[in-house]
């Protein structure tokens, strides 16, 4: 397997969904993972008040989560998830985004979904984490009109693996 010469590792896949496309990413991001002994931990954003798209503060200001943000200083790697709205990521993502400490000296693989352009949607994510002192190993775009099939599911696969086989990734 791709991940024997690396010691196990505990990783974060946090992640939001609305239509379950991101969802699906993040399922075979774990797959992936688990089957080289990592350990994973799914984490589901979600705001605590449910609104109709449009009406969400489109830079994630004053979005309350339902859950607090995790603690990164318990992880090796964070991967972070989020639809394409407007060509930006979700509001409920950058919410998140702004609200992680501990982010100095993480590395973070992003990742979004879409059905069209993905517009700046990783490079802002990047940006927040950049600030903060992150450092991005990793991004993916996945773009798809219809639910993903094993094609698309299959690019998640390789971009994984491909990303932990790199020496130099952590």
């Amino acid at each position: 397997m791709v991940f024997e010469d690396y010691s196990p590792m505990r990783v974060l896949i946090s992640f939001h969904s609305k239509t379950g496309r991101t969802e699906s990413v993040t399922k075979q991001i774990s797959e992936v993972l688990t089957k080289s002994n990592h350990e994973i931990v799914m984490h589901r954003v979600l705001p605590r008040r449910v609104m109709k798209a449009h009406r969400y503060n489109k830079d994630g200001k004053d979005i309350e989560l339902v859950e607090p943000v995790v603690d990164l200083n318990d992880f090796d790697v964070v991967f972070i998830g989020t639809p394409v709205w407007n060509f930006c990521p979700s509001p409920i993502i950058l919410s998140y985004l702004r609200q992680l400490t501990n982010v100095k000296g993480k590395s973070f693989v992003i990742f979004s979904t879409c059905t069209g352009l993905p517009g700046t949607t990783l490079k802002r994510m990047a940006n927040i984490l950049a600030v903060k002192g992150g450092k991005v190993i990793g991004s993916l775009t996945i773009k798809s009109i219809f639910d993903l099939d094993e094609e698309k599911l299959q690019i998640v696969k390789q971009f994984v693996e491909k990303l932990f086989a790199s020496v130099d990734v952590l």
